[in-house]
């Protein structure tokens, strides 16, 4: 499998989220509450790795995904959509955000250049 980048980040989380919603978050039967939480969890992750592997702001525009997604799944009658905008809202975009800072608050702190102690980094 090839690595991730700023390219194909978003199409893996595309199909991701997708798999997420058709697989899981639409289904009508009974799932067990441990895989429930793990499932989510596992969201989440998927929302800081993609922030991270992009890098960039524009990445919080990924977050209407799932919505889209959900409106396809279930149609406009139903809450699934609902569901995800408020999870897209809160903690889903934050999430990706978070990821995005993330990466660059490393590359600002792993920065070689000589005006390295503007961003707290100790005199060597």
């Amino acid at each position: 499998m090839k690595r991730l980048n700023t390219r194909t980040a978003p199409t893996a989380y595309i199909v991701m989220m997708a798999a997420w919603v058709f697989g899981f978050a639409s289904t009508e039967r009974e799932i067990p509450a441990l895989l429930v939480f793990v499932l989510l969890l596992a969201a989440g992750a998927i929302h800081v790795a993609v922030g991270f592997v992009i890098g960039r702001w524009e990445g919080l525009a990924l977050a209407g995904a799932p919505v889209l997604l959900g409106l396809a799944a279930a149609g406009q009658d139903s809450t699934l959509w609902i569901t995800l905008l408020l999870l897209m809202v809160f903690p889903g975009a934050p999430l990706i955000g978070g990821g995005v800072y993330w990466r660059s608050w490393r590359e600002e702190r792993d920065d070689p250049s000589a005006d390295g102690w503007l961003y707290g980094e100790s005199p060597r």
